[in-house]
């Protein structure tokens, strides 16, 4: 399989990207199945990464194992070996080292690789920046951490680096004030300097757009869950990062050129 298309000024992901891979009720988020299930339908791949206690880069969203492994503790509290005998949800998938993706992958589809937190600051933006200049694909990072964001800006400035934003409250807490704080505008302007914004469908705005453009940033959209929910924020935005999408679900418009 191999992806055709025009050269654009900012990175391509086309209209739509798998969240955590093309998962369901059957294929676990953020395995090498559901991996596998997106480059089938050539669509590019949102996927999050960590370190673990001995740093190797896994891809796993959260920062504990309990909701989707079933055991106590963080990820940053576990070697790799020992974070090998659990199992993602109720599969015989195991969590997957980002070398394994990018094998998986190889090139195929373009990567959105998220960095997550947990580790000191540098130490897995670094780690992530040497294993990706290896990699032959198209790939792209972003982060809700503006200084995530702006360290590849200083570091390696030709990765192309995207800004987090939510404004969404679920609760009143620290980590609501972190990513309120992070969704202002200052910060895309001083800290991280983004080639594209990714902004929470549940507080987005035509302002958000507005600000957007005015720093020649793209916009990207986060979580279309459905598929009224996907066509509705793909009218707004030029991507949208989605997943539940139905059986029938055309993805036929997700490029402009085709994907064969």
């Amino acid at each position: 399989m191999t992806l055709i298309r025009k050269e654009v000024s900012h990175m391509d992901f086309g209209k739509y990207i798998a969240h955590r891979g093309l998962h369901s009720e059957f294929v676990p988020e953020n395995s090498l199945t559901a991996f596998r299930l997106a480059v089938e339908k050539c669509l590019s791949i949102e996927l999050d990464v960590r370190l673990t206690k001995d740093c190797r880069i896994v891809v796993f969203h959260d920062n504990d194992l309990m909701r989707m492994c079933g055991v106590e503790g963080k990820v940053f509290d576990y070697t790799y070996e020992q974070l090998s005998a659990f199992k993602l949800k109720n599969s015989d998938e195991k969590i997957p080292l980002l070398s394994e993706v990018l094998k998986t992958v190889d090139g195929k589809v373009p990567l959105l690789i998220e960095l997550k937190g947990g580790a000191p600051f540098g130490e897995l933006e670094s780690r992530v920046d040497h294993m990706m200049k290896k990699y032959k694909g198209e790939f792209a990072v972003q982060s809700f951490n503006p200084f995530s964001v702006m360290w590849f800006r200083f570091h390696s400035p030709k990765v192309t680096r995207g800004q987090l934003i939510s404004k969404y409250r679920k609760n009143i807490d620290l980590e609501y004030i972190e990513r309120f704080i992070c969704a202002q505008p200052f910060i895309w302007r001083i800290i991280s300097k983004p080639q594209f914004i990714a902004a929470d469908l549940r507080s987005i705005s035509l302002e958000t757009a507005f600000q957007a453009v005015d720093i020649d940033a793209d916009l990207l959209t986060w979580t279309g869950r459905g598929k009224d929910l996907i066509e509705t924020a793909s009218q707004f935005s030029k991507t949208v990062i989605a997943e539940q999408f139905p059986d029938d679900f055309d993805f036929s418009d997700n490029w402009e050129e085709s994907c064969e």
